[in-house]
C-alpha cells in the first residue's frame, strides 16, 4: 500500500505526521506531496516537513490511495483545483481516499460523503451537506475512512490499518505502540 499525503502550509503537525508514523508502523509507504510545489512545508504549529514530490509530479497509477490531513491547509485544499482534480482521479479509480479533521471538507465538496458515514471536526458539516456524521473518532465507509481530529489520530490510523490489512493487524499495531492496553 502506497499513500499520497497532500501537504500545504497550515498542515496539522500531528495530524499528518503521527497517522504516516503509525501507517509506516504496519508497512504501508507514505508519500508527502507537497500542494504549493514547495520542497518544505510548514505545519500549523512549526514542524517543517521535506516533501518526497511535488503535486504536479503525481501518478495516481503509482498510488493506492490519498490522504488529506487537517489543520488551517484544509480551506486551501478544497478551493485549490490540482488538489480537487487529483482527488476525483483516485475516486474515479476505487482508489482508498483517507482524511482527518478538517481535511473530509476536500471529499465533502466534491460530494463523495453523499449518504455515508462520515466524522470530521466539529462545525465543518456545512461542507458535507449530504453526509451522514456520526460522532466518532475514526469512522470506515466504502473505501473511506474519515476521523474527528488531532485527538483522534491514533484511532484514525488503525481504522486505516483495519480496513487495509485487517483486524488483526491492527490490534497487532495497537499492541505494539501500547495505545489503550492499560485500560
Amino acid at each position: 500500500m502506497k499513500i499520497a499525503c497532500l501537504l500545504a502550509d497550515g498542515f496539522e503537525d500531528i495530524e499528518a505526521i503521527g497517522t504516516t508514523a503509525i501507517l509506516r508502523r504496519s508497512g504501508m509507504l507514505v508519500d508527502y506531496i507537497s500542494v504549493l510545489n514547495q520542497h518544505i512545508q510548514t505545519g500549523s504549529y512549526g514542524t517543517k516537513v521535506m516533501t518526497d514530490k511535488m503535486i504536479k509530479e503525481v501518478n495516481v497509477d503509482e498510488y493506492d490511495a490519498v490522504f488529506i490531513p487537517g489543520g488551517r491547509q484544509a480551506s486551501y485544499l478544497r478551493n485549490d483545483a490540482s488538489v480537487l482534480s487529483l482527488v476525483k482521479t483516485f475516486n474515479k479509480q476505487d482508489k482508498w481516499l483517507f482524511a482527518i479533521c478538517a481535511g473530509p471538507t476536500v471529499l465533502g465538496i466534491l460530494g463523495l460523503l453523499d449518504g455515508i458515514e462520515y466524522t470530521s471536526f466539529p462545525s465543518t458539516e456545512e461542507f458535507m451537506p449530504k453526509g451522514i456524521k456520526v460522532a466518532k473518532p475514526a469512522v470506515w465507509s466504502k473505501k473511506i475512512v474519515t476521523g474527528a481530529g488531532a485527538g483522534a489520530v491514533t484511532e484514525f490510523a488503525l481504522k486505516i490499518i483495519e480496513a487495509i490489512q485487517g483486524i488483526e493487524k491492527a490490534k497487532q499495531i495497537q499492541e505494539r505502540i501500547l495505545f489503550r492496553v492499560f485500560e
